[in-house]
């Protein structure tokens, strides 16, 4: 496949677009040109030509007006996402052998990387960031238009996708490396995205399995380590009785943590351990709940462990006697 986008300065949109189609078409080339001539020699033209057809994908031609239900307009990483986004996630699934073959299980993680990704390449290119978090939060007085300034100011230098994009553009290079350095970014952009969707198809596999555990009580049971934490941040509310997770540490027997406070306060727990055990470990920790098998309590009081299942239920039955509570 030939794929042809606007030459000059990249952006995150276009440089995640040819990530992604590079990826499903592993023989493709790039070519960057703003020659209609030149561009229409390839199969698919992207963020450039004004046009919008089966081969032409210009979001910033005058007549596309296509957004999101949530009001995030598409820019060409979105745009590329929602075409060929499920084609991705399962040719990984095939080529990694995941062996994943739920189709909401890819649902789910079609829209978790258009959530976690897609949204701010879109929202900065399309110059809608702010006026998207102003549609989102009500401001009503000059203090509070003030933190939202602020906020925004500071996070302008968060190392995200836009961000890191943006520092890869050269200044006063020849074009041809420039376009070096954007095939860099591509190359770098498509290992990113690989990742990130193999951990969006395993952690919302891991969720699914999450959620059958649950019985709806004090506690979240688990017998195989699984993405607990964002089933409970997925579905908030669905956990909202539960205060601990028991489930096996990847070294040695099991662990327990408190669940977070809220979505927003994460390092914030329902309910930390009791105080007498915080920061002991083995013996002393033994000694402290009179329990035989016991490894660590951490000193923050939000997490610790035993050797064995037992002996982790009776710990975390324990805590909930005796936790703090916020």
């Amino acid at each position: 496949m030939l794929i042809a986008t606007h030459d000059g300065s990249f952006h995150a949109d276009e440089t995640l677009a040819c990530a992604i189609l590079t990826y499903l078409y592993e023989n493709s080339n790039i070519i960057r040109s703003r020659d209609l001539d030149v561009l229409e020699k390839a199969d698919i033209i992207i963020d450039v030509s004004g046009k919008n057809d089966h081969k032409h994908f210009d979001h910033h031609s005058n007549d596309f007006k296509d957004c999101r239900s949530n009001g995030i307009r598409f820019a060409t990483a979105g745009i590329m996402w929602y075409k060929f986004g499920l084609e991705f996630l399962k040719k990984l699934n095939n080529s990694l052998n995941l062996m994943i073959d739920d189709e909401q299980v890819f649902q789910n993680a079609f829209y978790k990387i258009d959530r976690e990704i897609m949204y701010m390449v879109d929202l900065n290119d399309n110059g809608q960031l702010n006026d998207y978090l102003n549609e989102q939060i009500e401001i009503t007085t000059a203090n509070e238009q003030k933190i939202v300034d602020t906020l925004n100011e500071f996070y302008q230098y968060d190392p995200s996708i836009p961000y890191i994009v943006a520092t890869q553009n050269l200044s006063n290079v020849s074009a041809e490396e420039q376009n070096k350095a954007f095939l860099a970014t591509v190359k770098l952009l498509k290992q990113i995205l690989i990742g990130a969707c193999q951990h969006a198809l395993l952690s919302e596999n891991g969720i699914k399995k999450v959620l059958a555990c649950y019985n709806g009580g004090k506690l979240l049971v688990m017998h195989e380590h699984l993405p607990w934490s964002n089933a409970v941040f997925a579905n908030f509310e669905l956990f909202k009785d539960c205060i601990l997770a028991v489930y096996p540490d990847r070294k040695r027997g099991f662990r327990i943590q408190s669940l977070p406070f809220s979505k927003a306060e994460r390092f914030k727990n329902k309910c930390k351990a009791p105080l007498a055990w915080r920061g002991l470990d083995d013996d002393q920790l033994d000694k402290a709940t009179g329990l035989n098998g016991t490894i660590f309590v951490h000193r923050a009081g939000f997490t610790g462990g035993a050797k064995d299942f037992d002996i982790a239920m009776e710990m975390a039955k324990m805590w909930l006697e005796q936790g703090e509570y916020a």
